[in-house]
């Protein structure tokens, strides 16, 4: 029987500051004592519920001190599962495809939840935390896509690690000072500390995304759907008058939907249209129009924008189901004999 090439498999390069730490004091435990019944893929599960749920904790009981504790140790459980299932399945020997798809795949939903519960708990306004989860959409999809082009997974000293620790003592801080004390200003004319730590996270944002371009230029113009999407749900929030909700929802959809591509492309299941990217971009933009347009009553601009999320989710979940019926097509072919000719 022939021995598949292991295509998936890629290079790590990570410079993170706070690794090591929690390597040392938390990880490398918790690991010894991980039994051997517990899938990897399981533990990638089980961390997108815990990061649900602070999302969940983080928009409805932000002023409950007891919520945003129980908030904040989610996230270091999301965090420590996400860096422990691929150790788990080096341990026992089980590395597939599946379980990289799912590693990487349901992080492009958890992005959306740190960011839009961090945002929500600490008071930024619609329009910052619009630009925060855009921002964070671009970076994620620029790590991804400089792995399907370089084969290394780069990650700089502050990068998702220090994120979501943050977060975490974020919701620690909320639960300790109250959302009011990140609505004061830290020096007179300098706006109010949670809009400092919103504009903090755009800026690594951006760095994120340009240390990637730098290692390569191939295939820039991949960028291009994404970025003028989250232009344009920018736009729309900044210069019309859309429901807040809507435009989040909307950009919540933007990193499962792009991220797709890179994520697909690595792993042999098929390359995204960009015919279609190019038309997910045209459904923002319409619906922003139309939704501005004084012929439509409330009612029906609810309708547009209802539908626009409701698209997006629904091209989503197409993504993840070809790619799990692909990934399945894949392990049937890998494991049959492979035919000789004597």
């Amino acid at each position: 029987m022939g021995v598949p090439e292991r295509t998936y498999a890629y290079q790590s390069e990570q410079a993170s500051l706070l690794k090591p730490l929690y390597q040392r004091w938390l990880w490398d435990g918790i690991l010894r004592g991980l039994p051997d019944w517990l899938s990897p893929n399981l533990m990638t599960l089980i961390g997108t519920l815990c990061c649900a749920a602070s999302f969940l904790i983080a928009v409805t009981l932000n002023h409950n001190p007891l919520a945003l504790l129980v908030a904040a140790c989610l996230i270091i459980a999301y965090l420590s599962l996400d860096n422990l299932d691929g150790a788990q399945a080096r341990r026992l020997g089980k590395s597939s495809r599946l379980g990289e798809f799912l590693d990487h795949w349901l992080d492009t939903l958890n992005n959306g939840f740190v960011v839009i519960g961090a945002c929500v708990a600490a008071g930024l306004p619609p329009l910052l935390t619009l630009a925060v989860l855009c921002s964070g959409t671009v970076a994620f999809f620029a790590v991804q896509w400089e792995l399907r082009n370089t084969g290394v997974f780069r990650m700089g000293p502050v990068a998702d690690i220090e994120g979501n620790t943050a977060v975490a003592l974020l919701y620690v801080g909320l639960a300790i000072f109250g959302q009011p004390a990140f609505q004061l200003q830290l020096l007179p004319g300098l706006p109010a500390g949670a809009t400092l730590l919103g504009c903090g996270v755009i800026a690594q944002a951006l760095w994120t995304t340009f240390s990637a371009v730098r290692h390569t230029a191939e295939r820039v113009r991949d960028f291009a759907p994404l970025v003028a999407a989250s232009l344009a749900l920018c736009l729309w929030a900044g210069f019309g008058d859309p429901d807040p909700i809507s435009t989040l929802a909307a950009a919540f959809f933007l990193n499962p939907v792009f991220t797709s591509g890179p994520i697909r492309e690595r792993l042999e299941l098929g390359r995204t249209a960009p015919g279609l990217d190019w038309a997910v971009v045209g459904g923002i933009c319409a619906a922003a129009l139309l939704s501005n347009t004084g012929a439509l009553g409330t009612l029906y601009r609810e309708a547009v924008a209802i539908a626009m999320v409701a698209g997006l989710a629904a091209l989503t979940l197409r993504y993840f189901v070809a790619s799990l019926l692909k990934l399945n097509t894949k392990r049937m072919l890998e494991s049959a004999p492979s035919s000789r000719v004597q």
